[in-house]
C-alpha cells in the first residue's frame, strides 16, 4: 500500500490526517516517507518506492495488536518474550532462526515479521510492537528508519 491507499484504510477508524514527514538519513542512504498518526500512536515506514513496509505501534498510546491472539502492545516485555519463545519452540522446533534478538537485545519473530521493542513508561518499560513486511527480513534494523528502534 502507498501512503494515500494506507490514509484511505484508516480514514475508516480514525478522523486523524495521516502526516507525512520525509527523512534524510545521514548514512548516505536514501530519503524515505514516514507517515505518523500522532493521536492514534501509528508510525508508517514506506520504501523508496512509497510502499508500506513497516509500522511501530506506541506502547501507551497505539491500538493494541494482537499475534495469534496474544495482546502485545503495552506489556511486561519478558510476558511477550516468554510466548515468543514458546511459540518459536512449539511451531519450529527445528528451526534455530524463527525467533532471533536485534543490537538493543530485543526479541524478533520472523515468521510473523514482528520485533518487540520497548519504550518508557515513567520507570517502568513496556512493549512497542514494530512490524514489518518479507522484504523487509534480511536486516529490518537497517532497513526501517531509526525512528522504529529509539527507545523513548
Amino acid at each position: 500500500m502507498n501512503p494515500d491507499e494506507v490514509s484511505a484504510v484508516l480514514a475508516d477508524v480514525t478522523a486523524e490526517a495521516q502526516q507525512c514527514i520525509t527523512t534524510h538519513p545521514r548514512d548516505g542512504r536514501q530519503a524515505r516517507e514516514v507517515g505518523q498518526y500522532r493521536t492514534s500512536g501509528l508510525l508508517l515506514f514506506y520504501s523508496r518506492d512509497e510502499r508500506l513496509e513497516g509500522l511501530a505501534v506506541d506502547g501507551l498510546r497505539g491500538p493494541q495488536v494482537h499475534a495469534e491472539g496474544v495482546p502485545l502492545t503495552g506489556r511486561v516485555p519478558s510476558e511477550v518474550e516468554r510466548w515468543m519463545t514458546a511459540r518459536a519452540a512449539e511451531r519450529f522446533p527445528q528451526d534455530g532462526f524463527e525467533l532471533g534478538y536485534l543490537g538493543t537485545g530485543v526479541p524478533c519473530s520472523w515468521s510473523l515479521g514482528l520485533v518487540v521493542s520497548v519504550q518508557r513508561m515513567a520507570d517502568h518499560l513496556v512493549t512497542r510492537p514494530v512490524i514489518f513486511t518479507e522484504c523487509v527480513l534480511d536486516d529490518p534494523r537497517h532497513i526501517l528508519p531509526r525512528q522504529a528502534w529509539i527507545i523513548y
